[in-house]
């Protein structure tokens, strides 16, 4: 394949579409969670207003409502604009293409996220999990997967907040009506890699 060819195909693979997307940016090294809106999005990465923007050159987490997690670097700031590229495998941005093409198809409605790994409603011995501060919250493990759980609890930890469940550590990736979503940090992790 020429440069210039590869160079077009590189263009419509990270074709930015605009958006209006709510979202949680997570800043490791600073352990802070911010709320953001998600303007434009592409396989690529994607361009976000927050109140007080993260450095450039950090590393961060973007969660966005409906699409899921994506790891990703600060590239720019312009106009209040931040840019963010992502840090992911080829499967994941196939995913995210999937995803695009459905919103724009049919909205958020069409976005639809089919779990990676097979979960297990099997009974897990764990009935509490401890917060930042060392408070035991009381909770049940609704599901569990390889990538992580579901919970079930009053307690309602930030996004991106870490808590220990069991003997592993991980991250509060959403809220829902029962409890808490959260991902395996060792699973996280291995994903800087990729």
């Amino acid at each position: 394949m020429s440069s210039n060819a590869r160079m077009a195909q590189d263009q419509r693979v990270s074709e930015r579409f605009s958006v209006r997307l709510a979202g949680k940016l997570f800043v490791p090294a600073e352990e802070i969670t911010l709320d953001c809106t998600i303007i434009n999005l592409s396989t690529g990465g994607a361009g976000i207003h927050c109140p007080e923007p993260p450095p450039l050159d950090c590393f961060v987490v973007l969660y966005i409502d409906g699409f899921g997690r994506f790891e990703g670097v600060t590239t720019r700031y312009v106009e209040g604009e931040l840019g963010l590229k992502f840090v992911c495998k080829d499967a994941k941005r196939q995913r995210l293409e999937q995803d695009l093409s459905a919103y724009v198809a049919d909205g958020m409605k069409g976005v639809t996220r089919a779990r990676r790994h097979r979960r297990s409603a099997a009974p897990v011995q764990i009935d509490c999990f401890t917060m930042g501060d060392g408070w035991e919250a009381p909770c049940k493990v609704m599901d569990i997967s390889l990538q992580g759980a579901l919970l079930k609890t009053r307690a309602r930890p930030a996004i991106g907040d870490i808590i220990q469940l069991g003997q592993t550590r991980a991250w509060v990736v959403r809220h829902h009506e029962e409890g808490i979503g959260i991902q395996f940090q060792q699973h996280f992790e291995g994903s800087k890699a990729s």
